[in-house]
């Protein structure tokens, strides 16, 4: 088993069935760079691509085909198939997940229906997002053969639900409830910010009580979970970067200290974030 850095460069890891070759979650791209790299035109032959957006606004361009970004929304590309991403608004960056893959035959050949005869375009659901963190955090630290059982579980969760999820069906989205929509949009502007969960329902005018609720028949977590995910999700990406001190990451996403913050993000990730940033620095 060999592993490269997590960006910019392929690597490999093996598991049993599923070849993961690449993972990497980038956090709000808007140009330079960052955009030269990732959101390049280009075609990977003999390897599939999920692209899992999280956020924000643009155009996924995909063969001859364009569609919109938008929030829980993912793309599957073919082998050779060429794609590009092309960032909207400023304002408005993108954030997401990109795993690359390629099945082992004749292990896999029980996928390939549903890779190459699926949709190309499903909504997803506002908590998987965690499922390919917990995918990348897994190939990053060479548990290959767990990072692979999990791409192979997700992938025929998306598929073999496409019928009811694809954007082919004009299905309006996974988070049906109003309040719900409005607390995802909330949290993920409100990322860098002291929020708790008394604070959220007071923003959307709804009791406590009533918004933990319709939050966790929305999304099968709480609502402070949920939103202190978001933040440790991002803080792993400005880690990974490398350009901040671990004090001002803790400083910039609303953590009471550096050591509030390590407590929180190892009791999420596994991983104290010096760890962290030693497994998954971008060079």
């Amino acid at each position: 088993m060999h592993v490269i850095d997590i960006i910019g460069e392929t690597r490999d890891v093996f598991g049993e069935n599923m070849r993961i070759k690449d993972a990497v979650f980038v956090y709000r791209l808007i140009g330079g760079n960052r955009l030269a790299l990732h959101g390049r035109h280009h075609a990977h032959e003999g390897d599939y691509e999920i692209h899992f957006f999280l956020e924000g606004s643009g155009t996924f361009l995909l063969g001859r085909s364009k569609y919109a970004i938008e929030g829980n929304r993912l793309f599957l590309t073919g082998p050779g198939e060429p794609h590009s991403i092309l960032p909207g608004e400023i304002k408005s960056p993108v954030s997401y997940y990109a795993v690359l893959f390629r099945p082992e035959l004749p292990a896999d050949s029980g996928v390939l229906p549903l890779l190459d005869g699926g949709a190309r375009s499903l909504a997803a659901k506002p908590h998987e997002r965690f499922l390919l963190e917990e995918l990348c955090r897994l190939q990053g630290r060479n548990h290959g053969l767990a990072a692979g059982h999990l791409l192979l579980s997700l992938l025929y969760l998306w598929q073999g639900e496409a019928p009811g999820r694809g954007a082919e069906a004009g299905e309006a989205g996974p988070a049906k409830n109003a309040h719900v929509e409005r607390a995802l949009a909330l949290m993920e502007k409100s990322v860098k910010e002291k929020l708790g969960t008394e604070a959220m329902a007071e923003k959307l005018g709804v009791s406590k009580e009533h918004f933990i609720r319709v939050f966790r028949d929305g999304t099968g977590i709480s609502p402070l979970r949920y939103f202190t995910k978001l933040k440790v999700e991002a803080a792993g990406s400005f880690l990974a970067d490398g350009r901040l001190k671990i004090g001002a990451v803790a400083e910039y996403f609303g953590f009471e200290s550096p050591f509030h913050f390590s407590r929180v993000f190892k009791k999420f990730t596994g991983l104290s974030p010096k760890e962290y940033r030693r497994t998954f620095r971008r060079v």
